[in-house]
């Protein structure tokens, strides 16, 4: 995984049922945020449940493509994935969202 530091955002595209969120989360420390990105709401629904039975406060899970990342240009420090980016039909948009 990426060196991280305690503070910085981080952004977990296709993050699933949030396992690399939550551990990411505990890296960045409290002053961290750590966003979950996953198409699926059964997803997303998973993940805050995890999330919530480690008690893991500084997350957040949002629905949508990796390909339209809906959070504000450069307010993400570190973009992590667990290869969801090769199932993109649209590589270049991906990247081009990962650098915005």
């Amino acid at each position: 995984m990426a060196e991280l530091r305690a503070g910085e955002t981080v952004l977990d595209l296709g993050s699933g049922g949030g396992i690399d969120v939550i551990l990411t989360a505990r890296r960045v420390s409290p002053e961290g945020t750590v966003y979950g990105l996953d198409m699926t709401e059964e997803m997303l629904a998973l993940a805050r449940r995890n999330a919530a039975e480690a008690g893991t406060r500084n997350v957040h899970f949002l629905r949508g493509r990796i390909e339209e990342i809906p959070l504000p240009a450069g307010s993400i420090d570190v973009v992590i994935s667990n290869c969801v980016v090769n199932l993109s039909t649209d590589k270049a948009a991906v990247l081009a969202e990962i650098a915005r």
